[in-house]
């Protein structure tokens, strides 16, 4: 039996063959010759090189660890129609989806795809001109072509690549990428040794130039798919470049890596007694591919000062799991439930908190706040921020600027006809109060609702922090801001309701969650009719939609699309869409 100190050195080589796993597989990826499917794995962690048809796996028991040697198995749930699993195919990229896929189509006959296969395992058409398929050629005529198309993350638009298809849906099929044969000019080195394998960003084998090319597409493409009356055509909907500055790594002022409870190893040794050592698989973020965490010793969108105390949270972390003191619950309080499953007897993982704040007043050193519960201030544009650290703030500090100036810019611009700016802002949204607070001095009275009853307060006390005298704030959901509107208390309005403010002289911004405004907020806000609306979103494609019932039902006209690139090297994009009440006297100046 092996002594308790051959067994710790057991659990700590198993950790070390783990990370020397992630390691290859990391730089595997990086030469652009690796696939990789962890999704179909079952009961062993398993990689695949693009080169071979077989799978190395990682083993453990009680007593050792082995590495093994095993063909691929095709999941049980696979459906085998139109490709075979593990099946290779190479496509061109025609576009990308709003996720970061790339989109490349095959032509497939019905029923079933004619193909054969060539001397390096590549699936590719049969030739229908080809002499030698003579007895295909006679069953042709029969048979309808279609374009499947096939879903690859990790491309550029433009790219011919290799994949190799691990899911077959209905309409399309989903792939992994195996090697890029043909590469676009904008590919370029990924900064981050685990991109393509961490599902943290999707973009950083595209250029800043290309990503947010790309981003200002997209905002164009989902606003054509809606066919909005009046904005069918690219003609009609003309998007501005997406807004960004030059720092596109190390701008990320919030980081929200995972990690499991340790894995238990429980022995006996030769006197009967047993011992239970423990190791901490990963810190860090989901996988691109599934639900699984890849361990990420450092972060290379966030800030230093979150990667410095991050490093520092993982070495505890690592040392807290050694001696066991991960694997009980804190008193009083359960550990955050990851993927629907308990280890060690019942610990669970955990969702860490790194949050940078303003610079610490006396020292002049950065802050990072580690309790979703503690109060932190962020200082934007001369305006302080005081919130709680697990509450909603936009985190990056160098864009954010710049879209707070956007919605100013919108929102204050003067009404012709009337010959000056609006007097009154409703901020429906309004969080902290970030826009409302951000625009005050420009108006005669301004009016914020929040659902978050937290957030409501704090952009209460944000106005007091600031001096701010002229603005309101209501906890409520967006529509109750017309239904069941409060009364005011701002000096020179009291016992006065949004109702009685003069709608030619109103905005409204909306600064909603990523699945837009609901259909009641919207008939309200129709119905309201204020001059302007001013619409900030994380999700263009539900923007979109939103915009088309503003534009048809609302009478609006759009008169200005600005995307910005909040987040480099991530799908993820901000879109700023202003909207003017369509009445001849009343039109807004570009």
């Amino acid at each position: 039996m092996a002594t308790r100190s051959q067994r710790y050195i057991l659990v700590v080589a198993i950790t070390a063959i783990m990370a020397s796993k992630q390691a290859i597989l990391a730089f595997c990826f990086q030469q652009g010759r690796i696939f990789q499917r962890h999704a179909h794995s079952h009961s062993r962690r398993s990689f695949w090189v693009s080169s071979s048809v077989l799978s190395v796996a990682v083993t453990s028991s009680s007593s050792s660890s082995s590495l093994s040697v095993e063909p691929i198995k095709t999941p049980a749930k696979f459906v085998p129609k139109p490709f075979d699993y593990h099946q290779l195919i190479d496509i061109q990229i025609d576009s990308l989806t709003n996720q970061g896929w790339g989109i490349g189509r095959v032509a497939l006959t019905t029923p079933d795809t004619p193909t054969t296969t060539t001397t390096d395992g590549t699936a590719k058409e049969v030739d229908n001109n080809d002499s030698n398929n003579t007895e295909h050629n006679n069953n042709s005529n029969m048979e309808d072509k279609r374009l499947w198309i096939i879903m690859v993350p990790h491309v550029i638009v433009g790219e011919t690549v290799r994949v190799r298809i691990f899911r077959n849906m209905k309409s399309y099929s989903e792939a992994d990428l195996v090697e890029v044969l043909q590469a676009s000019p904008d590919r370029v080195e990924p900064k981050c040794s685990l991109a393509g394998i961490c599902g943290g960003c999707q973009y950083q084998h595209m250029s800043i130039t290309a990503q947010r090319d790309w981003k200002q597409k997209h905002v164009q493409e989902v606003l054509l798919q809606q066919k909005i009356d009046g904005y069918e055509t690219s003609d009609k909907v003309q998007v501005l470049p997406t807004a960004g500055t030059d720092q596109i790594f190390e701008y990320r002022s919030k980081l929200t890596p995972h990690y499991q409870a340790p894995m238990e190893e429980t022995m006996e040794d030769e006197s009967g007694e047993t011992s239970t050592a423990y190791h901490l698989e990963a810190v860090g973020f989901q996988q691109s591919s599934n639900r699984r965490l890849v361990d990420v010793p450092e972060c290379p969108i966030a800030t230093p000062p979150i990667n410095k105390v991050y490093q520092q949270t993982r070495q505890q972390l690592h040392q807290r799991s050694q001696q066991g003191l991960l694997n009980a619950s804190p008193t009083g309080k359960k550990k955050r439930k990851r993927g629907g499953r308990s280890r060690s007897g019942g610990a669970l993982g955990a969702t860490l908190l790194f949050r940078q704040a303003d610079d610490d007043v006396e020292t002049g050193e950065a802050v990072v706040v580690t309790d979703h519960n503690q109060y932190m201030t962020t200082t934007v544009k001369d305006i302080q921020f005081r919130y709680q650290a697990g509450n909603f703030f936009q985190n990056n500090n160098y864009v954010l600027p710049l879209m707070v100036d956007a919605v100013v810019e919108a929102a204050t611009k003067p009404v012709s006809g009337a010959g000056m700016p609006p007097s009154y802002l409703i901020d429906c949204y309004c969080g902290s109060g970030l826009f409302a607070l951000s625009a005050a001095k420009h108006f005669k009275l301004c009016v914020g609702i929040e659902v978050n009853e937290k957030a409501a307060a704090e952009a209460s006390e944000n106005a007091k922090l600031n001096s701010i005298d002229n603005c309101q704030f209501v906890a409520a959901s967006a529509e109750a801001i017309f239904t069941s509107p409060p009364t005011l208390t701002i000096a020179g309005f009291e016992e006065l309701k949004v109702q009685d403010l003069d709608r030619q002289q109103t905005v409204v911004v909306l600064d909603p969650p990523r699945k837009g405004c609901s259909p009641e907020f919207l008939q309200q806000l129709y119905e309201y009719s204020p001059q302007r609306i001013v619409y900030m979103s994380c999700g263009p494609a539900t923007q979109a939609r939103d915009a088309k019932g503003i534009v048809e039902v609302g009478g609006y006209d759009i008169v200005s699309i600005q995307p910005f690139d909040l987040f480099p090297q991530t799908k993820h994009i901000e879109s700023l869409v202003v909207f003017e009440k369509r009445t001849p006297q009343f039109k807004i100046h570009l």
